[in-house]
């Protein structure tokens, strides 16, 4: 026989769980899917350049910047196809018109379900297939029921290009924050005492940081599952950690844009070099984390192909509140990437300290904003410091300037608003700017001009 029938055991207690009410705003988009069948792909393909990000780094003996050592190239991931996936497919079973899970797939020669749960964020049971080496999705599961989806198990990578990393800082207060323009550019600093972000949850949906890092002692990690050991550390989870949330005055290193905000690390990504490796699965449930940590801002610094799952998770998660914030990648196109490119989610480019694109960031109108994400400094492993360029600590810069702004106005979705009604303000004919949060809260009659202007380093 060359097929199954009937539900796999595994997908008992998620089609089960599947039956219980799941509070949710408005369920527009929860339901069958379009069509059924292999299903996923957009009619623009990633092209064949999409890969895994390389990273360089060097190391110095000392914390100036006159000591930063040579650049040297760490062993990287092989370079992909576009649509790169992890072995095996993904299978979406949405209720049906009468609230049911169906159960009618069936599963080819040698497949298996190794592992399933039901993302109350799609709303579907979501079980990944795997079988014989080089089996298509459709030889995977040969029956897909109506209303469902099968779509590959797609690879989405952290999206930094380069770091250089320095040495311990001396000790006084964040010595290393006069470096970091970031600060300067988005005015955080000189709204201090409007706004650190306190009271804002941000779910980081990464590598695992290093809470260990003296200036990141406050970030919690919320591994995916719970098996009573910690995560691997992450070098791009760390550096976007620190962008975000490093302590403020504390003595050591740099600042983050919204210090006082609770990060909530989601580690989905395997560490890789300095980079990530991400699978549509684990990010799937990585929503679905953030959803019931109730985050009201998500950092995905990450970019990859379309996918139909994807879609709907992210639109949901706006749906049920919650803005999110993705970089564009770094492979210098205008062909668009994802999830920034969904118009649920704030597309974010990098420019440098003068406000430069750079030249690997991403770009065209789905690149929604353009923020810091060259030689910009943060955190790495072993309380040390690094410079890194890429769309991902872009990314993490909206991110804070987001906690600022909700923290101030108690709505994630009214400072998005406002934000975007700030930078486009200024008429710029190509994708504009992160604004600074200062000319958005004089726009809300708030006044920053109590603190001293931070000068741009």
């Amino acid at each position: 026989m060359g097929s199954l029938r009937i539900p796999h055991a595994l997908l008992v207690a998620a089609i089960a769980f599947a039956s219980q009410p799941v509070e949710a705003a408005d369920e527009s988009l929860c339901g069958p899917f379009d069509s059924p069948g292999a299903v996923g792909l957009e009619v623009a393909m990633a092209p064949a350049d999409i890969r895994e990000q390389g990273v360089t780094t060097s190391f110095g003996a000392s914390g100036g910047l006159a000591d930063l050592g040579t650049i040297v190239r760490l062993p990287t991931a092989t370079s992909g196809p576009s649509r790169a996936t992890e072995s095996g497919a993904i299978l979406a079973l949405a209720k049906n018109e009468a609230g049911e899970i169906p159960s009618d797939f069936e599963l080819g020669k040698g497949a298996e379900i190794r592992e399933s749960f039901f993302s109350p964020v799609i709303c579907a049971t979501v079980a990944r297939v795997a079988g014989p080496a080089g089996a298509t999705i459709e030889q995977l599961v040969t029956v897909v029921p109506e209303g469902s989806a099968l779509v590959r198990n797609d690879i989405y990578s952290s999206a930094s290009t380069e770091i250089r990393a320095i040495g311990e800082p001396p000790a006084e207060p964040d010595p290393y924050a006069s470096l970091q323009y970031g600060l300067a550019l988005s005015g955080v600093r000189e709204a201090r005492h409007l706004s650190t972000g306190a009271g804002v949850k941000i779910a980081l949906l990464d590598s695992a940081p290093e809470t260990a890092h003296r200036d990141l002692s406050a970030a919690r990690i919320r591994p995916l599952v719970e098996r009573g050991e910690a995560p691997e550390v992450g070098i791009h989870g760390t550096l976007m950690a620190g962008v975000i949330n490093a302590i403020e005055g504390n003595g050591f290193g740099i600042a983050g844009m919204a210090p006082d905000a609770e990060l909530i690390s989601i580690p989905i990504c395997s560490p890789r070099a300095a980079g990530g490796r991400c699978t549509l699965f684990d990010l799937l449930k990585g929503l679905d984390r953030a959803w019931d940590e109730e985050a009201s801002i998500v950092n995905l610094s990450l970019s990859g192909p379309p996918n139909i799952l994807l879609a709907r998770g992210v639109a949901r998660l706006e749906e049920l509140g919650a803005v999110v914030v993705a970089a564009a990648g770094n492979e210098g196109t205008d062909e668009k990437r994802y999830p920034a490119a969904y118009p649920s989610v704030i597309g974010v480019g990098a420019i440098d300290r003068e406000g430069q694109i750079f030249e690997a960031s991403n770009r065209g109108g789905w690149v929604e904003l353009a923020a810091p994400g060259v030689d910009v400094l943060s955190t790495v492993p072993g309380n040390a410091f690094a410079f890194g360029n890429g769309t991902s600590l872009a990314a993490a810069h909206v991110t804070g300037a987001l906690a600022v702004l909700s923290s101030a106005t108690g709505d994630p979705k009214r400072a998005r608003g406002e934000l975007f009604r700030a930078a486009h303000s200024a008429g710029q004919g190509r994708t504009p700017a992160l604004p600074t949060v200062c000319e958005i809260f004089k726009r809300l009659d708030l006044d920053c001009q109590a603190a001293a202007p931070v000068a741009v380093p």
